[in-house]
């Protein structure tokens, strides 16, 4: 039986002890797309590979490293999907998010400011991704570094991955666009000629053609860039309301992770 001296020492010690010890893990639900993204997510599958997921999938896996107290579940989803979890709260996190001031609407980017309209800090950024415009052989579809050219039936037969923020970029410039289902179908309405040009994620767009059959050579990409972007781990509502310490711990421990790892994982990922 334990003495009324003994209880009394056992009672300090734990109002003293720290609060870690005392913290549930805050489960976390952090989703990406199903398809692609070399070399950032790999595999166009709904699964998270247990090897070589993606530059961009470990950087997230290494937050449970970084945070005490939380366990990271991560998911695959059309990016569709990915977005409409964010919006319900159904997901803490989705990447690779370019920043839309529409997207506002669904959760919240790191700003420079910490509050939710606030302009988006860079340096909180999971990495940088360029589009281009790639075009078949035969098209007159140019991009100048300025605007987009060629005939009026070119310019009116681009296009874009479904869902993705350069897709209101080319609409805003004035330019028809058609929504495909991910690069390697727009390469093959290229292919087809269901398509003049897309405009399309470097790294995804480039790693299709390396490794494509020679029909794809007749298929150009147009240099500069159309649009060079930075993307980052957007999160919920609900996650920032609940505990907005614990997103901007999110954001700051994403960017040591990109500056200590970054480099390093992207060379894991040159083969």
């Amino acid at each position: 039986m334990i003495s009324q001296s003994k209880l009394v020492v056992l009672l300090v010690v734990g109002l003293l002890a720290p609060g870690w010890l005392w913290a549930e893990t805050r489960q976390l639900v952090i989703a990406y797309e199903n398809k692609e993204q070399p070399p950032y997510y790999m595999g166009d599958t709904y699964e998270v590979l247990p090897e070589y997921p993606g530059v961009a999938v470990e950087m997230v896996q290494l937050l449970e490293t970084k945070i005490s107290n939380i366990s990271i579940t991560l998911v695959r989803a059309p990016w569709g999907r990915c977005l409409s979890g964010l919006a319900s709260n159904q997901y803490d996190g989705i990447f690779n998010a370019s920043y839309l001031s529409d997207r506002l609407e669904i959760g919240w980017y790191p700003t420079l400011d910490g509050t939710h309209t606030g302009e988006v800090d860079s340096s909180k950024r999971i990495t940088g991704i360029r589009y281009s415009l790639y075009r078949r052989a035969d098209s007159s579809l140019s991009w100048d570094g300025e605007a987009f050219q060629g005939s009026a039936e070119a310019l009116q037969s681009l296009g874009a991955p479904r869902g993705y923020s350069i897709v209101q970029d080319l609409k805003q410039r004035g330019l028809s666009v058609q929504e495909v289902p991910g690069t390697s179908n727009a390469m093959l309405m290229l292919l087809l000629g269901r398509l003049e040009g897309a405009v399309l994620q470097d790294v995804t767009a480039d790693a299709f053609l390396s490794e494509a059959d020679d029909r794809y050579q007749s298929i150009l990409k147009e240099f500069p860039p159309v649009e060079d972007k930075d993307y980052f781990l957007m999160l919920s509502h609900g996650l920032v309301a609940s505990d907005p310490e614990l997103a901007q711990k999110i954001w700051r421990s994403l960017a040591e992770i990109r500056e200590i790892y970054g480099e390093e994982l992207r060379k894991k990922y040159e083969y």
